[in-house]
């Protein structure tokens, strides 16, 4: 969660933006390092979500039967995204409409009426932002409850053992390569999935066409999650070649870059050879389950034992998620003219956003009942 701030504050001086990603400023000065930096966070860390999305679905569901999970999905992500789409949305929309107008883009009264000019803008400013998260689990739970249901799930009940061949992927050293080919499929189809952003509100049959490929294509990694929960008995093995994928990861992000590059370079000039966009999306789908499991390795070898401080801040991280964004967005719209590189603005954007949404999680939110919505009850230290 922490690295979406990361992640969202090097936008604004990326060389090679993601293709429809609306910003509130253009005119930064740009760096390749940021493009480096944003691709790299990209290729895993949402695709890890919905992994751990998905195994710990699979877990609440097992404790407390169907209607517990989804009273649970209710309270925990439906509530909160909907009060969240009411208040924050609207926020950062004009946040946005006033970086568009300082930079002119887009005037005040355009903004007022919703109504622009530059197409860049008016094709693109519907949308649930960084909620698209969000809305993609609340339908993910609600799909997996329905097949508790129509499976006769309870509560305690015995998950229904994994397939041999199933459980030889997930235990195999060559897991990276074996779960690569589903993800290589949809990437091979339309590389966008992962260099470009849709979440928009569709507005036609091909819009929502597409929106439901980029379902299909997340669920995938949901999925993994839900069956991987089948063997948290046996998740030690998980930790073996964590180091080895990590390492790897890197040589094949590598080859990530240098094609991006390549593409981009050849489309403007005397086009691309046929096998460089298949290479180029394997490599993705390779390197994205590379960090995947080796992240998972990382963290069962480094934060098996349980820590005070590592609680907060995944108690924390929710809090961080929803509101980092619009708080970015300020930050970088008051510095735009600060006579100082981008490299020092980017790291005042993530200390300033990370210092005021943590302290606000702990003094506004951890023991109120926005806390009690996001992570349910905690009590006071010292409190009986």
């Amino acid at each position: 969660m922490l690295l979406g701030i990361v992640l969202h504050a090097a936008i604004t001086y990326m060389d090679r933006r993601m293709d429809g990603l609306l910003w509130p400023l253009n005119d930064q000065p740009k760096q390749y390092g940021f493009d480096v930096l944003f691709w790299w966070i990209h290729g895993w860390r949402i695709p890890l979500f919905f992994v751990m999305a998905g195994f710990f679905a699979a877990m609440l569901a097992r404790r407390r039967g169907p209607g517990g999970f989804l009273k649970h999905r209710i309270d925990r992500i439906l509530k909160p995204v909907a009060v969240a789409s009411v208040v924050l949305l609207p926020t950062m929309y004009y946040i946005w409409g006033w970086g568009w107008q300082i930079e002119g883009r887009a005037s005040w009264e355009e903004v007022w009426q919703a109504d622009f000019a530059l197409p860049e803008i008016e094709d693109h400013f519907l949308g649930p932002a960084h909620l698209w998260f969000l809305n993609y689990l609340v339908i993910f739970s609600f799909g997996y409850w329905l097949i508790l249901k129509l499976r006769g799930a309870r509560a305690g009940g015995d998950e229904p053992t994994l397939p041999a061949p199933v459980r030889w992927c997930f235990m195999s050293a060559l897991r990276p390569i074996w779960f690569a080919v589903p993800t290589f499929a949809f990437l091979a189809f339309d590389p966008g999935f992962y260099l470009a952003y849709h979440h928009i509100v569709p507005l036609s049959a091909e819009a929502w066409l597409y929106e439901l490929a980029q379902l299909a294509y997340q669920g995938c990694f949901f999925i993994v999650g839900v069956y991987l929960f089948r063997l948290h008995r046996e998740m030690e093995a998980l930790k073996r070649h964590a180091w080895l994928y990590l390492a790897i990861s890197v040589v094949v992000f590598i080859v990530v870059i240098g094609l991006k590059w390549a593409i981009a370079a050849a489309e403007s000039s005397d086009g691309v050879n046929w096998w460089v966009k298949p290479i180029h999306a394997g490599s993705i789908a390779l390197f994205c389950w590379l960090m995947i499991w080796g992240m998972t390795g990382l963290g069962l070898t480094v934060l098996a034992a349980p820590r005070a401080w590592v609680r907060w801040l995944s108690d924390s991280a929710y809090w961080v998620y929803l509101v980092h964004l619009p708080i970015v967005a300020l930050l970088l719209i008051v510095m735009r003219d600060w006579p100082i590189g981008p490299w020092p603005r980017f790291l005042l954007t993530c200390a300033i956003t990370s210092a005021l949404t943590l302290t606000s999680y702990q003094w506004l939110v951890r023991y109120t009942v926005i806390g009690r919505w996001l992570n349910g009850l905690r009590s006071r230290p010292g409190s009986i």
